[in-house]
């Protein structure tokens, strides 16, 4: 399905594995499907002594995907899907990205009350975590490398994971992988490098993740990818663009449908790029799933490209609300805040949403 425009558009004993290596080649999606990991019984702390858990399983409720996918299946699925779109005049990947938007006045997310939080000291670390242990924390960390959690109920707080400068592809901050469920990932930032391209910030192609609060920059693909959990509270903004990474800049982005049970809300986040022809949320038919059961309410988004694409305009996608919503108004000809919205699927609501200026965001 095209993104371009067309005529009628307007992450207890605590023990840990820790790969050490800048480069994080180890993280790629085909080498990690081969064979699975070694077990660990333990989650990561900076010190790597005991402690008790802390870790609260998320209030969300949780459950295990009834037909899985790899990450390597579930990006090559998203290609095939959204055919790729370029911006006309790419920015250079050799140097941080010019500053975009900012969110209005009042109390939207920023990185003033966003990622790690004030006074935490962080130990830094190199490579890549595997967390193994069900309810395991992991805290206080300046990692650079990635996170993979192979386990439920995580919690990934006051972390910083940002990618190695002049490495391997990272092809993902934090991954929560096929068969988990219940990550949730708050109070962190997740930052890629201009010279490594980290392809996703919050990868989940398990179940249920909860994201609050979170400071996500740099990524040259999705900052989150998920179908399932609660997005809140997030500043998500001014991405890299890799010639490599097809242009396929979605702040969140949503493939296929979520497990029987779940839902996705999509909740208070600001949602900025008007640098490159992206979108702040984007839904996806994947492997068969259409996109159904997800909340958009009291976002700001401001992007160059399209704000929402919501899965097709004839296609079966159902219970799709945006409510509430501000968008900004720096839009490539052609493009603007919403497009293949299915003004007739089951519970489709398009309601409250406005310009910045206070003016009504009707579908066009």
């Amino acid at each position: 399905m095209s993104r371009t425009p067309s005529a009628g558009m307007a992450v207890v004993i605590v023990l840990f594995t820790l790969v050490a290596g800048t480069g994080c080649g180890s993280n790629s999606p085909a080498s990690d499907a081969a064979g699975a990991l070694p077990r660990t019984t333990g989650a990561v702390s900076p010190s790597g002594n005991s402690s008790s858990s802390t870790g609260t399983p998320p209030s969300a409720a949780a459950s295990s995907p009834t037909a899985p996918t790899t990450p390597a299946t579930a990006e090559a699925s998203s290609k095939s899907a959204a055919p790729t779109k370029p911006p006309t005049k790419a920015p250079s990947s050799s140097a941080p990205p010019a500053a975009g938007a900012k969110p209005p006045p009042g109390s939207w997310p920023d990185a003033g009350n966003t990622g790690v939080k004030p006074g935490i000291k962080l130990v830094p670390k190199k490579g890549e975590i595997n967390v193994n242990t069900d309810g395991a924390v992991i805290e206080n960390i300046d990692l650079v490398g990635d996170i993979r959690v192979e386990a439920n109920n995580v919690t990934i707080r006051n972390v910083r994971v940002s990618g190695p400068q002049g490495g391997d592809i990272n092809n993902w901050g934090i991954l929560q992988w096929v068969g988990y469920h219940g990550l949730t990932v708050e109070d962190s930032e997740i930052v890629g490098s201009s010279t490594t391209e980290m392809r996703t910030g919050i990868m989940d192609p398990g179940g249920v993740v909860n994201v609050r609060r979170c400071n996500i920059h740099g990524i040259s693909k999705h900052g989150i990818d998920t179908t399932q959990g609660v997005i809140e509270d997030n500043y998500i903004h001014d991405p890299f663009w890799f010639a490599a990474a097809d242009g396929e800049l979605d702040s969140i982005r949503i493939s296929g449908s979520p497990d029987n049970g779940t839902s996705l809300l999509i909740q208070h986040n600001t949602l900025i790029d008007t640098n490159t022809v992206n979108g702040a949320i984007s839904m996806f038919e994947t492997d068969g799933g259409q996109p159904t059961r997800v909340t958009m309410e009291g976002n700001y988004m401001a992007t160059w490209g399209f704000c929402i694409f919501a899965g097709g305009a004839s296609a079966p996608t159902s219970y799709i609300v945006a409510k509430d919503n501000v968008f900004g108004a720096k839009f490539k000809d052609g493009y603007s805040y919403v497009t293949e919205w299915n003004r007739h699927g089951t519970g489709n609501v398009w309601s409250g949403n406005t310009w910045e200026d206070g003016r009504p965001a009707p579908l066009i």
